[in-house]
């Protein structure tokens, strides 16, 4: 069948929001298969759905010099605020996809139209999705990107919207290349990688097709001090180095001084001073019982990280196809993926707040230098005024201590994911019906490692022989050494098995049309097994580490019938109608229906909505984990703690990262959710498109935390949850918080909604060859939450979330792009942008200090490439990123998906300008 030019306008529509690349001629007539499109189960022209599909090829993807899928999905504007580890290494280094602002969990992402297994680590609360380096890179044809949801074609997950990567088929060459980048400065994140494709066999002569891809990638580490991103605060009235009161030289506790930091009083060799890279020296207004100011070192903890980690990773995937007639083939398809991840960050913060604690007495370990080691500041404290009585008052010998083990090194995590996944089906036509069904079985596993982390109960004993100065360098470093936990922390898989069946067929002729229609049903089974390998890890007995981790094993079946229905009713319009019917083993069933409408008065004008309601049921971590302390995010600060306390900036209540209480929940009920499109595709000619689509989406009962950063970040949420805050009732530390209930909870609603445009255009320079420009962006009007039933509606648009569950909202992003093309040669000029938001006033005192609200910057970042066919077979092309050098706006929050300060990992690359070049040789 002929495409018309409208229809062409439409697949050019679906190419949404990738700008950077060039739009073909919009009149060019071509031949076109009918096949299953994205969010649709009625396989159709590609031109003839009206939903909102984004399509990324092939083609886009090698000429923006992307070497993952998290960079492709960057430049998708639906696409916001990316979580994702793989930028910085310090979690469990995955990447997760977030359409709409939503959450990994409310996305769905699907290899050929069918699922893949979760990531096997997951926590109560936490993002438990599908890991983007499982796809297979080098395999891939294009990427088609629904930004609408789906629940009633594909089920869970498909709220904010479906990713579906799809692999080559019936490709019967060879295809080698290579690619190499580097910063311009030199200073680390370089990427190198080849690929390597085959595919024999032509399936239409010989009856099959094997494909065979393979992709490598190594990229290496890029440390945070050779930047100083976080350095930049003169931005902020008032405002310091993101620090921490856990340093290292560290200080004492009970009179907060460092005892380095007095060196006009001559310390002695065992104290050093404070380093001017690593920490801030502090002058206190409090003073020493001879008057001298107080003076500690405080921690400037992300000069010690990593930006961006050492990764290597791998991918393989087959694919073969058998002709079993005219009608009807056989497919299999396997891949393999592996992703390998050395992240570095701060050494372990050490001080009675930083260990495990009883929960039912509140009470923490004690870290304790004695007073008779050679490290203890006898002199010293003698010169400011102290005596023994002050030093000693319970004539127990000891003193408590608050440090870093720098001597140790930066805490380490190193991760291997793995995803094994293989696929058998078979498709074709019989009795009139389009027949698609499969059997699925996708494993992810997950492996973690330490080290240069510290075991509580070997530290506190250690410190106790008096060997160990944490106050400067240690004669010996045996006393450090046994004090290590390190090796293998965590060991889980996560496995979705899956059979399929789906069929569609024309039924009858309408004024319009003709009208079909699709049945299916799906059966899966998804099994967590989340196992932590090392008691002491399981318990939370690792300092600095990650709370207590529970094991976790559930599982639970979905069983699904659903049905589609496209009826042409008139000339020019199609409705269509969709519904599926869920059952959950562990929560119940689900009915979601779908209504989409197509109205085409003239072939330049298409007029397209939708309306349909949504699910996404508990995660099994949320349902059936058990209870699990960690602890918030960002550092904070108590302002209910005792007042002398607080005058004393003491790091009990000041700059603290308090200690948080999760808890499952089974009588979670599923969250639910209604979507509605309205769009527009205009062609008023063959050299222009443009695309309007506006989307709303309303959230009822969402499952998610009100998080201990978010209490204690906002006024109202601090009155509204002052209950689940948890006081020291006795003793020393009486008034200071022990920890913050954060359970997982139905907290009511959520709404969000704005406007998707895309713009493309060809301007003709004739011998000189074509100009194509196109501008794809995408508006937020509205992204609002309730944090429990019956309150108010918080709005996050152009602000930068609430620390934890909430990313920042930027209220415009664009991809925009110019591409000549002439013969062999081709250039393209991009920008990608990301309109800044406000860090609120606490936000910025909680992290930096300073006492208004922080406006960050807008991103505005060029990129240029060119590339050149002229030697048979071959493709070079080289490229800048960041043509401009342009920094990073800064951020007085650290944690947007990454442990690194100074700027947004989860919207912008550290590096400065990057360069690319790569080439690419096919062969028969």
């Amino acid at each position: 069948m002929k495409t018309t030019r409208l229809c062409m306008a439409l697949g050019l529509a679906y190419m949404g929001s990738m700008a950077l690349f060039s739009a073909p001629a919009l009149a060019q007539q071509e031949t076109l298969e009918r096949v299953t499109v994205t969010g649709s189960s009625i396989r159709r022209l590609e031109s003839e759905t009206a939903l909102p599909v984004t399509t990324i090829t092939r083609e886009q993807i090698e000429k923006s010099g992307a070497t993952s899928v998290e960079e492709v999905l960057r430049r998708v504007s639906a696409s916001a605020a990316a979580f994702s580890d793989t930028t910085q290494g310090a979690g469990y280094a995955t990447s997760n996809a977030n359409m709409r602002g939503l959450g990994a969990n409310s996305t769905l992402i699907l290899l050929n139209g069918r699922r893949l297994a979760n990531h096997p680590f997951g926590s109560i609360g936490g993002n438990v999705s599908v890991d983007l380096n499982s796809i297979p890179f080098a395999a891939l044809e294009r990427v088609e990107v629904l930004r609408d949801g789906a629940s009633a074609v594909y089920g869970t997950d498909a709220v904010g919207g479906v990713i579906n990567f799809i692999t080559r088929r019936d490709y019967k060459r060879g295809e080698v290349g290579i690619r190499f980048g580097d910063t311009s400065a030199k200073i680390g994140g370089t990427e190198k990688g080849a690929t390597l494709s085959l595919g024999f066999g032509d399936y239409n002569a010989d009856n099959f097709n094997v494909l065979l891809t393979a992709n490598v990638q190594k990229n290496t580490r890029l440390r945070a001090v050779d930047q100083k991103l976080y350095n930049r605060f003169d931005e902020i009235a008032d405002a310091g180095a993101p620090t921490s009161g856990r340093a290292f030289p560290g200080r004492l506790v009970e009179f907060n001084i460092t005892p380095g930091a007095f060196p006009e009083l001559n310390p002695g060799a065992d104290f050093e001073a404070c380093d001017p890279v690593n920490t801030v020296l502090q002058t206190l207004a409090a003073t020493t019982p001879n008057g001298t100011a107080k003076k500690r070192c405080r921690f400037i903890y992300p000069a010690v990280l990593d930006n961006l980690p050492d990764q290597s990773k791998g991918d393989l995937f087959g694919r073969f196809s058998y002709k079993i007639d005219k009608d009807n083939e056989f497919f299999t398809e396997a891949s393999y993926a592996r992703a390998h991840s050395i992240g570095r960050i701060a050494p372990v913060p050490i001080d009675s707040l930083a260990g495990h604690f009883d929960r039912t007495t509140g009470e923490y370990p004690s870290f304790k230098l004695p007073t008779s080691s050679r490290y203890f500041p006898k002199d010293l404290l003698t010169k400011l005024g102290y005596t023994a009585a002050t030093w000693d008052p319970d004539g127990d010998g000891f003193t408590e201590v608050a440090l870093r083990a720098l001597p140790l090194g930066n805490r380490t995590n190193i991760n291997t994911n793995e995803q094994t996944r293989v696929v058998v089906g078979a498709r074709g036509l019989f009795s009139g019906w389009d027949y698609d069904t499969g059997f699925t079985f996708a494993q992810a596993k997950g492996n973690l490692e330490y080290q240069n982390y510290v075991h509580e109960a070997k530290f506190i004993a250690a410190l106790a022989t008096g060997n160990i100065n944490p106050f400067g360098a240690s004669a010996d470093m045996s006393a450090w050494n046994s004090a290590r936990m390190e090796g293998p922390m965590r060991q889980s898989k996560s496995t979705t098995m899956a059979l399929d069946a789906k069929a569609s067929r024309e039924i009858f002729q309408m004024d319009g049309g003709t009208a079909a229609i699709a049945v299916g049903a799906d059966f899966r089974n998804e099994k967590a097994e989340d196992n932590p390998i090392n008691a002491d890890y399981a318990a939370g007995l690792h300092v600095g580490g990650e709370g207590t981790v529970p094991p976790t094993s559930a599982s639970r079946s979905i069983s699904a019938v659903f049905t589609e229905l496209s009826l042409p009713f008139a000339k020019g319009w199609e409705g269509t109608v969709a519904a599926r019917y869920d059952r959950y083993s562990d929560f119940g069933s689900t009915f979601n229906p779908r209504f989409a409408l197509r109205f085409q008065p003239t072939k330049e004008l298409l007029l397209r909505g939708s309306y349909g309601t949504g699910f996404r049921a508990p995660t099994l971590w949320d349902v059936h984990s058990p209870a699990s302390f960690t602890n918030t995010a960002n550092p904070a600060t108590d302002k209910n703690c005792p007042p002398a306390m607080l005058a004393d900036e003491d790091p009990r209540c000041v700059d603290n990262q308090f200690n948080v209480l999760s808890t499952a929940s089974s009588t979670l009920k599923p969250e639910k959710s209604k979507q509605a499109t309205l769009g527009v595709v205009f062609e008023p000619n063959k050299y222009l498109t443009a695309t309007v689509d506006y989307w709303a989406i309303h959230k009822s009962d969402q499952i998610s935390q009100v998080g201990g950063d978010a209490i204690l970040a906002d006024a109202y949420l601090l009155n509204l949850y002052a209950s689940r805050i948890h006081r020291i009732q006795t003793g020393a530390n009486t008034g200071i918080i022990s920890y913050i209930d954060t359970p997982i909870e139905n907290l009511g609603g959520l709404r969000t909604s704005g406007l998707d445009i895309d713009v493309r255009g060809r301007i003709s320079l004739k011998e000189y060859g074509n100009l194509n420009l196109g501008i794809a962006g995408t508006y937020v009007s509205q992204w609002e939450r309730q944090v429990g039933k019956d309150t108010p509606y918080i709005s996050y648009v152009g602000k930068a979330g609430d620390g934890g569950a909430v990313q920042p909202v930027p209220r415009w992003q664009h991809t925009a792009s110019a591409e000549w093309v002439m013969g062999v040669w081709s250039a393209s000029l991009e920008n990608v942008y990301v309109k800044g938001w406000t860090e609120s006033a606490l936000q910025v005192y909680n992290n930096v200090g300073g006492s208004a609200a922080h406006e960050v910057k807008n991103s505005s970042r060029w990129n240029l490439s060119t590339s050149y066919r002229g030697f048979k077979d071959v493709t070079l092309r080289v490229g800048i990123r960041n043509l401009f050098d342009k920094e990073p706006p800064y951020t007085a929050v650290p944690s947007y998906g990454s442990h690194a300060a100074g700027y947004a990992g989860s919207f912008v690359d550290p590096r400065g300008r990057f360069w690319y070049a790569s080439a690419a040789y096919q062969f028969k």
